[in-house]
């Protein structure tokens, strides 16, 4: 356990050695740490350190069940980040398979401890299509507005989960049906948002780096029938970006898929680009 703002932070750790290049990871909004070993594992088979965080009140994690914020969020993969460069020598990557990876941008960005990221997902908090389930633009500014006011009226009040994202995209599959069994009945999982987290996820605020501006190399593993995140939002946003990029297009794939073949696939795609950005050029 670490303390980010006062909240104690639960960290999985898979250890090669201390000069070993390490990869940093979170979760989405949906799952914790624990639900996520096939995203880990992959990468310590491959020879590297692995640091896995809960997210604040997701998991084993403290803090208010779904109680976190977007600017939390980001606060706390900075003291995350600082603690792992801190405790390993070799060069430190990230992977964000949702929400994670976005905040992770806005956290770290041109931040020279971080050699290289891969994201599943690249947006800007308030642009609408981030979350389009929620309809038109007009209604999502408007809901914006409802939100704002609801989270300084009454913060704690909460929504469920299944009403803030789409859960029939999630998993669409119809083999993801035992999957979703086994998550609906897990006692950790997080069954409702409350109205700060919410609110936090629409509000506009720019990444504190301009896409444009970025020099971190960065990968894009994007999912090319996702409903939930639309190829093309993704895909625009990459093309914003001004420094070393890639694009891995996972061509007639749903946002995820809750099987073996396409966690491995993932996961090969960031340790290549991994490599490329000098992974293993210090032990050589």
């Amino acid at each position: 356990m670490l303390n980010s703002q006062h909240t104690p932070i639960h960290v999985r750790i898979y250890e090669r050695s201390p000069d070993a290049p390490t990869v940093i990871q979170s979760h989405g909004l949906l799952p914790y740490g624990l639900m996520l070993a096939r995203l880990q594992l992959p990468f310590f088979r491959a020879g590297f350190n692995v640091v896995q965080w809960d997210m604040p009140g997701f998991g084993l994690s403290g803090g208010p069940r779904g109680g976190c914020t977007i600017p939390q969020i980001i606060e706390t993969w900075k003291d995350l980040l600082a603690w792992t460069h801190a405790r390993y020598a070799g060069p430190l990557y990230s992977v964000g398979f949702a929400e994670d990876g976005v905040t992770c941008y806005y956290a770290a960005a041109n931040d020279p401890v971080l050699r290289a990221m891969s994201v599943h997902i690249l947006t800007e908090y308030g642009d609408p299509g981030n979350v389009h389930w929620q309809g038109p633009p007009w209604l999502i500014r408007l809901k914006t507005i409802a939100a704002g006011v609801g989270s300084k009226l009454s913060p704690t009040y909460s929504i469920k989960a299944t009403d803030a994202i789409p859960w029939d995209d999630v998993f669409g599959r119809p083999d993801d049906a035992h999957f979703r069994d086994v998550f609906e009945n897990d006692p950790l999982r997080n069954e409702a948002f409350e109205f700060r987290m919410a609110a936090s996820m629409l509000k506009s605020m720019k990444p504190p780096v301009p896409f444009e501006q970025c020099r971190t190399p960065i990968q894009l593993i994007a999912s090319e029938r996702s409903q939930i995140w639309p190829f093309e939002m993704n895909v625009s946003y990459f093309q914003r970006l001004g420094g070393p990029k890639e694009l891995v297009t996972l061509a007639g794939k749903p946002h995820w898929e809750f099987n073996r073949e396409f966690d491995e696939t993932f996961c090969a795609h960031a340790i290549r680009w991994f490599t490329l950005n000098g992974a293993w050029d210090e032990r050589r």
